[in-house]
């Protein structure tokens, strides 16, 4: 089940929600995870995309009272004759993709609404095209149905929609950090933007496939006056291609920054939420003590959809042994 609530500014774009859960429903949703749900993708065919007034820079504080009212949804079951057993998910156009928790066939695509599979790879290991911890990598490209990133390795996979197998893309440099959990964008099949873990925090970085290894630093994720590390400004990120703007969403802040890409103007939204003391290490950043916020978003043509917690992994964890498993969904326009 789910509740969902939305937030309309006019600054705000069309941007986000990675669809991370095994089931996701658009909206300020409180939904149960025992579902599965499809999230289906916005269109722009005969539709004409309004005018987006210019990004006005600066900080504004909000409260939850900003939302209007929080709509309980519950999702519909799924019947797959495979078995799945997904951590994360992709619908794009007339397919369903999962990334799963299982030794072969870590992705499947199924055709919608049957939920005929029609293509299944991948084998879990650390040999030559093998996949220990990859990332399903959304793209607005029509040829492309999606990428894989591979975090073992940094290469970078695509599956075209003609053939529906992997193919080598390219390999992105390797930064200082051990952990580094890239976040990436493709704004088409030449060039990407991605978050990165740095010595000092998290940044975005721009990149051209016949420019690498070399890459631009585009925008610092640190948050001004808040002393951290890389842990600190864990977040999710996303991008709309239709009105060019960034979004980024911090996990242990209620906050997102929105960046106009072409500009570089930047719009933080800041709720008024529990937060991390200043100056915690990265140990103590990751204890489960911690109110996580965001988990998730995905840029969609007219809004962008954010998964919320709002809750300590603790809680979390209490809620699920009482059979009471949710998330919220927050929609922006």
């Amino acid at each position: 089940m789910g509740k969902m609530r939305q937030l309309m500014f006019c600054f705000l774009i069309v941007v986000l929600i990675g669809l991370t859960n095994n089931c996701s429903n658009p909206t300020r949703n409180k939904k149960h995870l025992s579902n599965n749900s499809i999230l289906t993708s916005d269109t722009l065919d005969q539709r004409i995309m309004p005018n987006l007034q210019p990004l006005e820079i600066g900080e504004i504080h909000l409260t939850d009272e900003a939302f209007g009212n929080t709509i309980e949804i519950i999702g519909i079951p799924l019947n797959f004759k495979e078995i799945i057993r997904p951590d994360q998910l992709l619908v794009k156009g007339k397919y369903l993709i999962t990334k799963n928790i299982r030794n072969d066939s870590l992705f499947m695509i199924f055709e919608l609404p049957e939920l005929k599979c029609v293509s299944a790879f991948g084998k879990r290991g650390r040999g030559p095209d093998e996949f220990a911890f990859p990332k399903i990598v959304e793209t607005s490209e029509d040829s492309i149905l999606f990428y894989i990133y591979e975090i073992n390795n940094e290469k970078v996979y695509k599956v075209s929609i003609n053939r529906l197998i992997p193919k080598y893309f390219i390999t992105l440099p390797k930064h200082s950090k051990s952990l580094d959990d890239k976040q990436i964008v493709f704004i088409d099949n030449e060039s990407a933007y991605y978050t990165t873990t740095t010595a000092k925090g998290k940044m975005i970085y721009y990149f051209n496939k016949d420019s690498l290894p070399q890459e631009k630093a585009i925008i610092d994720l640190a948050i001004p006056g808040i002393k951290g590390s890389w842990t600190t400004f864990i977040g999710d990120f996303g991008i709309n291609n239709y009105y060019n703007r960034i979004a980024y969403a911090y996990k242990y802040y209620k906050r997102l920054r929105i960046i106009d890409i072409t500009s570089l103007n930047e719009r933080h939204i800041v709720f008024d939420a529990q937060k991390l003391e200043k100056g915690l290490d990265d140990i103590a950043t990751l204890e489960p003590t911690n109110i996580t916020h965001f988990w998730g978003m995905s840029p969609k043509d007219e809004y962008f959809w954010m998964l919320y917690s709002g809750r300590t992994p603790i809680k979390v964890r209490d809620d699920n042994q009482n059979n009471n498993k949710f998330i919220f969904v927050e929609k922006y326009d």
